[in-house]
């Protein structure tokens, strides 16, 4: 029987990559056979990515800001320049929610995670997507997030949120218009998840897990490698029929 799961021959676009989810992302697709080009600004912890993807695995480190257009365009080009191809794209990077409320957050604040968070999404969108529609095939995987599925109940409601949601506008959106070349787009919207810095945050932050749990009720955090095969699911011939989708994985919180 064919294994829908198997990525064998596919290029993949992973941003970033150096840690966390996208971390998770990389090395879950390169295990499922995919060749996979790590990006991101910071290259030290790409080979770290990579060093821990293992040798087994074909992997890249690739230089990338997605808020530079310029930048973008030369990732691509060094992608099909070695791989000849994109297959997939992890739209993964982005800026951190911030910890001030909506009027206290300033103009220059506001505009930082916009545009790294969406208008970052859409400009790798728009230059993988050129790629993909000329190949007439791809899978794009955006990240969104569950606050930007629901108002949260914690104040601290910005601009993170509001990029989130955008996020799963511009991935209903295209899903549609780029459904004729053979392109889906999907969505994953994680909850919190036990990533190395939210590791360190939890620690100085005891009370605020705790009080996270009694949302959840699966009663935990997520771990990176369960989300990370969510990723490989999208990214395969398994999810074919499948665009325009948006997964929450957020532990059951947004349920209640």
């Amino acid at each position: 029987m064919k294994n829908k799961f198997d990525l064998s021959g596919k290029t993949a676009v992973v941003t970033g990559a150096g840690q966390g989810l996208g971390k998770a992302f990389a090395k879950s697709l390169a295990e499922a056979g995919a060749e996979v080009f790590l990006m991101a600004r910071n290259l030290g912890r790409l080979k770290e990515t990579a060093r821990a993807i293992g040798e087994g695995c074909r992997t890249h480190a690739c230089a990338l800001d997605i808020t530079d257009e310029e930048s973008v365009k030369a990732a691509c080009r060094m992608v099909t320049d070695t791989a000849g191809r994109i297959d997939i794209l992890v739209n993964n990077a982005a800026v951190g929610r911030s910890s001030k409320r909506l009027e206290e957050e300033t103009l220059g604040e506001w505009n930082s995670i916009l545009g790294t968070n969406l208008t970052g999404t859409f400009l790798m969108m728009k230059h993988v997507g050129r790629i993909m529609i000329a190949q007439k095939s791809g899978k794009i995987i955006n990240l969104g997030s569950m606050t930007g599925h629901v108002a949260m109940r914690n104040p601290t409601i910005g601009a993170y949120d509001v990029s989130k949601a955008g996020i799963e506008c511009l991935t209903r959106l295209m899903a549609g218009v780029w459904s004729e070349y053979n392109i889906t787009v999907n969505a994953i919207c994680p909850g919190y998840y036990m990533t190395d810095i939210n590791k360190d945050y939890v620690h100085e932050h005891p009370d605020f897990y705790e009080d996270s749990l009694k949302q959840i009720p699966l009663k935990k955090w997520g771990e990176p490698d369960d989300i990370g095969d969510i990723a490989v699911f999208m990214a395969s011939s398994a999810s074919d029929y499948m665009t325009g989708a948006v997964l929450v994985t957020d532990g059951g919180y947004t349920v209640w």
